[in-house]
């Protein structure tokens, strides 16, 4: 009895033993850097977090490492193809030129129609496009200017984007948000407004659907490169601005890349190696409130749709540091 009572004791301590080695071991990383080394995201319109200081004020209270790996994603860049003409007319007819008149223009893969009222700017290769239309007081002092309902609104914008052939289907999937404006006559813009019965047109962003449950945000952040900005006179409607910057992503060129620690992104946006996408002017200590991984979504061309690590603090400040190991 002695004997078999001591085999035991043996045997459970190792088996607890090998337990709790098997339970501390790290997990197997499986890397996939086919795409090659990866360089950051290209914002135009961001500026370095150089010359500011920050504090980390979140509910951790320390940097926080979101995962040990992500993917990373090619954007395949197309070129023009035949019979990109007869669909740059359709577009260019359904904003309201008189095509008929007014002809293109064309600079390298960028077409242009231009009339005295408004522009429009189409990319023939894959049909991204900007719309501006010149405003006026009196289009914004009718008495028949109505502001519908959310869904109808959205409804509008996607039946219009639908109309000119240009609602990628990942915006489809994804979250569309309603910014109400009002037109400030002092410099020709417009302005947010918090609530609907203060607004005179609407703006309809549609953002990017989740990739591996991860958000997606904009070189803006608050807004989104994707969107319509439309005018309500009764039952009618007209596009005031209007723009798709959107990359459609391979599904089958995908990499797989270690991501920087927690530690490492906050260290690098305090060197100055962030990007500033909004903040408040002459603001030079930042109170950092959170800190998430994201995936950034360009609105020029480049050659991954990739994550990044994004800072939010105090005065609407909004800093990315670029994910992706170095």
């Amino acid at each position: 009895v002695l004997f078999f009572l001591i085999f035991l004791i043996f045997f459970y301590s190792i088996k607890l033993t090998l337990v709790y080695l098997d339970s501390n071991k790290k997990p197997t990383i499986y890397l996939d850097k086919s795409l090659g080394n990866i360089s950051p995201p290209e914002i135009p319109q961001s500026t370095t977090s150089a010359g500011l200081k920050f504090t980390l004020d979140t509910i951790e209270g320390v940097p926080v490492t979101a995962t040990e790996t992500a993917k990373v994603f090619f954007l395949p860049q197309l070129n023009p193809r035949f019979g990109y003409s007869e669909k740059i007319y359709l577009m260019a007819k359904s904003f309201g030129f008189d095509t008929a008149v007014i002809k293109h223009k064309l600079i390298d893969k960028t077409a242009t129609f231009t009339d005295a009222e408004k522009t429009l700017t189409i990319d023939i290769a894959n049909f991204n496009y900007k719309f501006d239309s010149k405003v006026n007081n009196e289009l914004f002092s009718s008495s028949q200017l109505t502001i519908p309902s959310k869904s109808e609104i959205e409804n509008k914008a996607i039946d219009f984007l639908k109309k000119i052939g240009r609602y990628p289907d990942e915006l489809g999937k994804g979250t569309t948000k309603i910014i109400y404006l009002k037109y400030n006559p002092g410099n020709q813009n417009f302005v947010n407004v918090e609530k609907r019965d203060m607004a005179q047109l609407v703006e309809v962003d549609f953002q990017r659907q989740d990739i591996d449950t991860f958000k997606v945000v904009t070189p803006k952040f608050f807004t989104s490169q994707n969107y319509v900005v439309m005018l309500f006179q009764g039952t009618n409607y007209q596009i005031i601005k209007s723009q798709i910057a959107f990359f459609e992503k391979s599904e089958e060129q995908v990499g797989t890349y270690r991501v920087k620690t927690g530690e490492e992104a906050w260290s690098e946006l305090k060197s100055g190696l962030g990007f500033v996408v909004s903040g408040t002017s002459g603001q030079k200590n930042i109170l950092i409130k959170d800190m998430k991984l994201r995936y950034f979504d360009p609105d020029i061309y480049q050659n991954y749709l990739q994550p990044v690590y994004v800072f939010l603090g105090e005065g609407n400040f909004v800093g990315y540091v670029s994910a992706v190991k170095n």
